[in-house]
């Protein structure tokens, strides 16, 4: 991830049920903080994954409310994991864009906060 993308999205530090999921195995995580754009998480003590394949997340919120999306892992360290977000689904991006919306506070900034997720979107798609 470069640091311009980096710094394009509000992490908003965040705490919740979260699995994270590759092939047949699953790990819970402690989530760390969450972006319109991905993820950071600490790494579990069982972590085995395939660096190159997308890993599956879930993020359980309030009752049944969830965000799952498909990421790549951008940066990893001794003891945490950096994912982009590769693709959510609507009713994810809605309970997303909902979160950071209560915790940033600023309509204004969570526009550009979208604007940027769509143009990133778009380029990478491009």
């Amino acid at each position: 991830m470069s640091n311009k993308q980096h710094r394009h999205f509000a992490r908003i530090p965040f705490d919740a049920d979260t699995r994270i999921m590759q092939g047949g195995n699953a790990w819970s995580v402690e989530l760390l903080d969450i972006s319109l754009n991905g993820i950071l998480f600490k790494q579990p003590d069982d972590w085995s994954i395939h660096p190159g394949r997308p890993l599956q997340v879930v993020i359980n919120l309030v009752g049944r409310i969830r965000i799952m999306m498909e990421v790549e892992l951008v940066h990893i360290t001794n003891i945490e994991a950096g994912c982009h977000c590769l693709h959510i689904d609507l009713d994810s991006i809605t309970n997303l864009k909902r979160l950071v919306e209560l915790n940033i506070g600023s309509d204004s900034f969570l526009e550009r906060e979208l604007q940027s997720l769509i143009e990133d979107h778009s380029a990478h798609a491009a």
